[in-house]
């Protein structure tokens, strides 16, 4: 297994670790009743620069674990070297990525338009949109990495 495609495990499990205890924050706040009110849209942001700023720590500190104990157990350094192949790889699934995450954009905004769902609900639903666009993006790199297409 190359060092980038443990990169992106590493990244997939990060990422779905965060988004699954942020959605259970979220589920408690709801249960407590916070998420009315006119503070909502405050918490709900205060939530998410909370999860962004602890997911780029935690991915970090991972990140820097896996490479230790690769090291550790392999007795050995392999350097990580980014060729053309990576950078396409890169470039298409940020391709996915602004795809993905914009349809959920504009679905969470039909939505709200529609007066389908409330307004923070909206906010939920496009902080989903991003995970899954990062989710979805992190599962085509490794299927590239891993010899598709």
């Amino acid at each position: 297994m190359s060092q980038q495609e443990k990169r992106v495990i590493v990244s997939l499990i990060t990422s779905l670790i965060l988004f699954v205890f942020f959605a259970f924050y979220m589920f408690g706040l709801h249960e407590q009743g916070r998420l009315v009110g006119p503070d909502v849209y405050s918490l709900i942001g205060k939530s998410f620069f909370l999860l962004i700023g602890g997911g780029i720590a935690v991915s970090i500190v991972v990140q820097i674990l896996v490479t230790i104990i690769h090291a550790i157990v392999t007795k050995g350094y392999e350097p990580m070297l980014n060729d053309e192949r990576d950078k396409l790889y890169s470039l298409k699934c940020m391709q996915i990525i602004l795809l993905i995450f914009s349809v959920g954009f504009m679905a969470s905004m039909a939505l709200l338009a529609l007066e389908m769902v409330a307004p923070h609900i909206v906010f939920l639903l496009i902080i989903f949109s991003m995970f899954i666009a990062n989710f979805i993006g992190d599962l085509v790199k490794l299927f590239l990495y891993r010899g598709g297409m």
